[in-house]
């Protein structure tokens, strides 16, 4: 079964979006979840790395859901506010996730087709903490 983007809710300060993102978003931590160094004997020392921070991708289509996402992202950019995101992937095996201290870092970039039309924008949001309960859908 195919991603579906009317299936794909997401929730920021309370405003839910549905059908507003074009494709999937991935998020990438920005570190690996465990270190591991060799001590002083030749032996390998596992410790888990606290920082959980990360950044993602939201890429917001053309549509009434995606234009008022876009505002409230243009507010949250304009502002520098911290967010609460939440998301809830409907689509078969989807999960849900919630990411925490997030930021808007760029207002997004825009593309435009070959009828010259503006499409889907892209915005990049850091995070300091994310939960993920994978399959739950």
């Amino acid at each position: 079964m195919p991603y579906k983007s009317k299936l794909d809710i997401i929730e920021i300060n309370g405003l839910i979006f549905s059908d507003a993102l074009d494709g999937d978003f991935a998020p990438v931590r920005n570190g690996d979840k465990y270190i591991r160094e060799m001590d002083s004997n030749g032996k390998f020392q596992t410790f888990e790395n606290p920082d959980n921070s990360g950044t993602f991708t939201l890429k917001i289509t053309k549509s009434r859901n995606g234009d008022r996402l876009l505002k409230v992202l243009r507010n949250l950019f304009e502002t520098g506010e911290e967010f609460i995101l939440n998301r809830n992937d409907k689509n078969k095996g989807g999960a849900k996730e919630i990411y925490t201290g997030c930021v808007v870092m760029n207002d997004g970039s825009s593309t435009r087709g070959a009828n010259g039309v503006l499409g889907r924008r892209e915005w990049t949001v850091s995070y300091e903490d994310y939960e993920v309960n994978e399959g739950v859908n």
